[in-house]
């Protein structure tokens, strides 16, 4: 399995500080396809993301599949945060949704099924250039 590095990820933001991404596409049985969006630079270990724009997209084209971001001098594994904003998001669309992680130890993806869920990790994600993303379900 390729595992794609922070550098390929980020685009020269602060290392110190998490970056976001909403991911449009759709997922097709255990295929998720996945579209960058507009990225935006929080603070160390916080993220922050339009999420006002992100609930219009969803209403508008029912496309958001889920959320990336960085863990900058951590492992890629969702924290407690992660995990609650995953639940709401979640219960708000009332559809899995994928969270994925790009932290000291590569890129992984969780899918949180329902707003209970704690994550179950992917089998296996990809990032292509054009921010372009692949993951398959467990």
């Amino acid at each position: 399995m390729r595992r794609t590095t922070p550098r390929a990820i980020g685009n020269g933001g602060s290392k110190a500080c998490e970056e976001c991404w909403p991911l449009v596409g759709e997922r097709r049985g255990r295929l998720w396809y996945a579209r960058k969006l507009r990225r935006t630079v929080g603070r160390p270990a916080h993220v922050e993301f339009d999420g006002q724009a992100v609930l219009a997209r969803e209403e508008k084209r029912r496309d958001i599949v889920g959320f990336l971001h960085t863990h900058p001098g951590f492992p890629a594994e969702p924290s407690q945060r992660d995990i609650a904003t995953m639940q709401a998001w979640v219960g708000s669309f009332g559809k899995p949704l994928l969270c994925l992680i790009q932290g000291t130890d590569g890129l992984a993806g969780y899918v949180f099924t329902a707003d209970d869920s704690h994550g179950e990790r992917v089998a296996q994600v990809e990032s292509f250039n054009g921010g372009m993303i692949v993951a398959i379900d467990s």
